[in-house]
């Protein structure tokens, strides 16, 4: 019974968060940022040289470590919409930055932590923090550096998630995560809507 109830719950918050994201969310790109460009890393599975290079997709960016538990919950969901959704247009990039601060990073260091957690999708080495910066800390104090953005075909900023974790699992004390979790889906599906749109 209890489950039931939270499912209808976080159904109709959902529902909520969408109605409110197409209401004053897509009215047009007056009100969203451009993304920023990112400045030359190492890749691995997949190259992508620039953000211009990605124009016409829907481009979801995580930031994520090894050893960050938000970051280890979250695999799974990244893992699935680079599965489900890639060939509907939504490239996934993952962007390590080591922790506890900026460093340079061993050859095969980075790889690893991409094997254990079965990423395929295009992962980039922001070493120095560099993008991160540019992306998120230089706008002011942050309480996680596992931010994520979701940006529009058209280049623009259109969410950020500001840390955390999201995930699928229907956990104890988790509600928030999985309501997190659809409504990521939720605007990522609305955005992949506008691309083909245009």
């Amino acid at each position: 019974m209890h489950s039931s109830v939270y499912l209808k719950n976080t159904i109709i918050k959902v529902a909520i968060y969408i109605f409110l994201f197409l209401l004053f969310g897509c009215t047009g790109t007056e009100n969203y940022q451009p993304a920023p460009e990112w400045t030359p890393m190492r890749w691995w599975n997949q190259e992508i040289p620039d953000l211009a290079s990605l124009k016409g997709k829907t481009v979801l960016i995580r930031w994520w470590t090894d050893g960050c538990e938000y970051c280890i919950a979250s695999a799974d969901a990244l893992n699935h919409w680079h599965e489900t959704l890639a060939d509907s247009g939504l490239q996934v990039i993952g962007m390590y930055h080591p922790k506890p601060e900026p460093r340079p990073l061993e050859d095969n260091e980075v790889y690893d932590y991409i094997r254990d957690k079965g990423f395929r999708f295009a992962v980039a080495e922001d070493a120095d923090w560099s993008n991160l910066k540019r992306y998120w800390l230089d706008q002011g104090p942050k309480e996680f550096t596992s931010v994520s953005f979701l940006i529009d075909h058209k280049g623009m900023i259109r969410y950020i998630h500001p840390g955390g974790e999201y995930h699928r699992d229907s956990i104890s004390g988790h509600e928030h995560c999985l309501q997190q979790y659809h409504l990521m889906d939720s605007i990522i599906r609305v955005l992949i809507r506008e691309q083909k749109l245009d």
